[in-house]
């Protein structure tokens, strides 16, 4: 008896409408003015509803799947969310998110962590990104986003983490980053990236690591490459990379030169078109080299 008034209770509870000031998500009600963290839900699925957008005074929304949770958020994000100005941590990572940006991120001033990792997300990244001004993790790694890296992600000059890796974004990396002097990790990894390496990388010397491997940058390494001091991983191989390597590679004594590109502690220049003489700290671990041109 006990128990079936347990279950009656639930299920009514379940059954009744919110209340006057909430906002029903995912089968919860939801304060209006007094919910400022939604985070690690169990129950969501399907499109993210655009009630959601009522909490104006959200700060903390993570819909980031957890591992075992098999619930995800799928469809376009809502173009309302970025009308929550007091959001400071957005964490969609590991959904099956599609469309594209909208381009009124850069409403979301007020942002210090944005993940849309793992998603099936497309188009362009807005210019409007350069808005985020207080960022300090980006990670839009894992879609299927084209285009360039537009030149405003250097007005992001709060950012320590930067991951556009595995999408198809194509063109130079912009000159503008090496505005980023606060940058620890940059991984644009498995692109479709071409031109040379911008000199302004050697103002990057916070990088402790850099991977900009599986592209299409072409050119020389730049001279400025020996100011990454704390680098403890670099990995450029599989480009298109030509002449001399600078001796100024020497200068990151804390990497862990190898050959072949297998180990992820290490650091690679396999796969690219430099031609010898190699710099004595480099030399044996060069790996393959197309030097046909050299």
């Amino acid at each position: 008896m006990i128990r079936y008034i347990y279950i009656l209770t639930l299920f009514l509870s379940m059954a009744l409408p919110c209340e006057e000031g909430e906002v029903e998500l995912w089968g919860l009600c939801y304060s209006i003015e007094n919910t400022t963290i939604l985070s690690n839900l169990s129950n969501t699925s399907g499109e993210i509803p655009q009630e959601l957008c009522a909490l104006v005074n959200l700060e903390v929304l993570n819909l980031m799947v957890m591992f075992g949770n098999t619930n995800f958020v799928s469809g376009e994000i809502p173009d309302c969310i970025c009308n929550l100005h007091k959001l400071t941590f957005l964490d969609f990572g590991w959904n099956e998110l599609s469309g594209e940006i909208p381009d009124s991120i850069g409403n979301l001033s007020n942002l210090t962590h944005l993940s849309l990792f793992s998603n099936q997300l497309t188009g362009k990244i807005p210019p409007s990104i350069g808005s985020l001004i207080n960022i300090t993790y980006l990670n839009l790694g894992f879609n299927a986003f084209s285009g360039g890296i537009p030149e405003s992600i250097g007005n992001l000059t709060e950012l320590t983490e930067l991951y556009f890796s595995f999408n198809f974004l194509s063109g130079p990396i912009p000159v503008t980053i090496g505005n980023l002097s606060d940058l620890t990790m940059l991984s644009i990894v498995t692109n479709q990236l071409n031109g040379e390496i911008p000199s302004t990388i050697g103002n990057l010397v916070n990088l402790t690591s850099l991977n900009a491997g599986y592209n299409q940058l072409e050119g020389e390494i730049p001279e400025s490459i020996g100011n990454l001091t704390n680098l403890d991983r670099l990995w450029l191989n599989f480009n298109n990379l030509s002449g001399e390597v600078p001796s100024s590679i020497c200068n990151l004594n804390t990497l862990n030169w190898s050959p072949y590109g297998f180990e992820g502690e290490d650091s690679y220049l396999n796969n690219n078109q430099f031609c010898p003489p190699y710099p004595g700290c480099i030399e044996e671990n060069i790996g393959y080299q197309d030097t046909s041109e050299c």
